[in-house]
């Protein structure tokens, strides 16, 4: 049970560091490149092989075992998890009118709070979990893929 609750921690920490990494007009500020007409070769992994290759357990164990959070503080976060995430039970059992975009701000918040945490103290650790905002996002608002966690 307290992995499954990690694992919450652990999506909402990626969505949280992902939001605060954007940045205003998606590019930084960087003037757009000029058109070639030659399609740039991919330097990334489609999202598939992302999802894969992302280890949720490992992050878990990882944030688990971090000094850069104390032990009140990630009970504190243990319980805002276990709230959000009755939020979306009830929200994927159509038992709370609470709309999908308040969720994700929710989700947003909890993240960016984590990643904070983390940025001093293990912010390699932060980096890891920022990988995976939009797979575990995927995960919590997919009623298929929340039946999993």
């Amino acid at each position: 049970m307290g992995i499954r609750h990690l694992t919450v921690l652990a999506l909402a920490t990626l969505v949280a560091l992902t939001a605060a990494t954007d940045v205003a007009g998606g590019n930084g500020g960087v003037p757009p490149a000029e058109d070639t007409g030659k399609k740039p070769a991919e330097t990334t992994a489609p999202a598939d092989a992302v999802a894969k290759q992302y280890d949720v357990k490992a992050l878990v164990a990882r944030l688990r075992d971090t000094s850069a959070i104390g032990f009140f503080t990630k009970l504190a976060l243990k319980n805002q998890v276990d709230d959000l995430m009755d939020r979306f039970r009830r929200f994927h059992a159509r038992e709370d009118g609470t709309p999908l975009e308040q969720l994700r701000d929710e989700f947003n918040l909890l993240f960016m709070k984590v990643i904070t945490l983390l940025q001093d103290g293990d912010p390699a650790l932060g980096r890891e979990i920022a990988k995976g905002r939009e797979i575990l996002w995927g995960r919590l608002a997919d009623p298929g893929e929340f039946a999993r966690l």
